[in-house]
């Protein structure tokens, strides 16, 4: 009986254990299934480059449509320097390519190196969120920049310079082509002074007059339209805080005279003191736009509660400029 009993026993554990094994194989399978289709990799543009000169380093991520995709900055080394971020480019795969649903998500940036040699540019660490809440992470290492002399190795001879170039004597003063030019600065300079005194003069440019639209009122009206938007989406959010931006750079250039839709928020923050703008209404703008580059370029998700705030700050904006009767007919009878 003993011997009998061990082979049932035998039998029984064989079959529990490949019972396992099947189960382990159908839930990696399983698991294999519902991984996202996620690839990336870098690139350098050139490949070889010189002390200080700019190269692109790009990564390009193939994904499916349904991942939202980020990468963080190059990590820092030593003799390599990350210049510039240029937002996300994000590209749809169409029905035609045969890849539907996939999509390439490409980030670039800028960086030069300030020592010769082979290099290794920092890595950048890649992540994606899926619809269902799960993340994941994923770091590339960019290929070796080989930094190259502009000097021959040996080198070291002194190069002749070159011969003086040869001029003969210098006209008469009065012969100089530069003084005929003298009355025609003169009538440019007192023209310029004549527009700045007048623009001083009339800080409101204009007064409110019956039937004129003014820059305040067409902002006011896009503004307006930007309070019915509904907000349930980050798609939602992006386009809400790209109109906001559209509509305050809009206002600045038709109010203060300069391409304020042309110029990055940095360099719009250098000109607000020039083109005449108050301290407190550029400290507003200057606050305002930052949010709004956020929401569209870095893909921050603000509260409802933050964009009404945000809505209300650009109507303060607007109105701080609004022209006033009375002030209008007090400098221009000064």
């Amino acid at each position: 009986m003993r011997p009998a009993m061990r082979g049932a026993g035998g039998a029984a554990l064989a079959v529990l254990v490949t019972l396992l094994a099947l189960a382990g194989l159908d839930g990696g399978r399983a698991a294999a299934q519902e991984a996202p289709a996620f690839e990336v990799s870098a690139s350098l543009q050139p490949r070889a480059a010189t002390l200080g000169e700019h190269v692109q380093l790009v990564v390009t991520v193939r994904h499916s449509q349904e991942l939202l995709i980020s990468a963080a900055t190059p990590t820092r080394v030593s003799n390599v320097e990350l210049l510039a971020a240029q937002p996300e480019e994000l590209v749809f795969d169409d029905a035609a390519t045969g890849t539907a649903g996939m999509a390439t998500t490409t980030f670039r940036f800028t960086i030069a190196a300030y020592q010769l040699g082979d290099l290794h540019p920092g890595e950048i660490e890649v992540s994606w969120l899926a619809r269902d809440g799960s993340v994941g992470f994923r770091t590339v290492q960019p290929p070796i920049l080989r930094i190259a002399a502009v000097r021959a190795a040996g080198d070291v001879e002194l190069r002749p310079l070159k011969p003086q170039a040869t001029a003969g004597s210098p006209p008469a003063w009065w012969q100089r082509a530069e003084l005929a030019l003298v009355p025609l600065l003169l009538v440019i300079a007192l023209g310029a002074a004549v527009l700045w005194r007048r623009r001083r003069t009339v800080p409101a440019e204009v007064a409110e007059a019956p039937g004129v639209e003014l820059p305040e009122d067409r902002a006011r009206r896009r503004l307006d339209a930007l309070q019915a938007a509904t907000l349930d989406s980050r798609e939602a959010y992006r386009q809400f805080y790209g109109e906001l931006s559209i509509v305050v750079r809009a206002y600045l250039a038709a109010r203060f005279g300069f391409n304020a839709t042309a110029l990055t928020t940095g360099e719009l923050r250098e000109r607000f003191e020039a083109a005449g703008i108050g301290r407190w209404q550029a400290r507003l703008a200057d606050g305002l736009l930052e949010r709004c580059d956020a929401a569209v370029y870095a893909r921050a998700r603000p509260d409802p509660a933050s964009a009404d705030h945000d809505l209300t700050v650009a109507y303060e904006i607007v109105e701080l400029s609004r022209p006033r009767r009375t002030e209008a007919l007090e400098a221009a009878s000064a």
